[in-house]
């Protein structure tokens, strides 16, 4: 069987697009810390990739503890604390769970944090 030069290079554009399209795609999957304040209903329960900088906290009755922030100050607090602890005052990429808590707020329950 023989195949036309003109459709096997159309087959060949048409994967070449494909894995562009795809490649492209793969980059907005990390969300933004702005983006989970705007639409934090549509990622509750599912597992998020952010960056940002640790920062510490303080609660009134004096305990701390740690949210991972933006230059907009875009907040979510990583849990547990002593998970972050470590990382305050750096750039860091932090992988979990995220939730909103009616009592808390936004936060990530921590599986990995990477320093960048």
């Amino acid at each position: 069987m023989t195949v036309n030069p003109r459709l096997r290079a159309g087959a060949a554009l048409a994967a070449a697009t494909t894995v562009l399209v795809v490649a492209g795609c793969g980059g907005s999957s990390q969300p933004t810390l702005a983006k989970l304040a705007d639409n934090q209903h549509a990622y509750a329960g599912k597992e998020v990739t952010v960056s940002g900088r640790v920062e510490e906290q303080a609660n009134a009755n004096g305990s701390h503890y740690y949210v991972l922030s933006d230059p907009a100050q875009d907040l979510v607090e990583l849990v547990p604390a002593a998970r972050a602890r470590p990382d305050r005052g750096r750039e860091v990429t932090v992988s979990g769970r995220f939730a909103v808590d009616p009592h808390v707020g936004r936060l990530i329950e921590v599986v990995t944090i990477k320093r960048r």
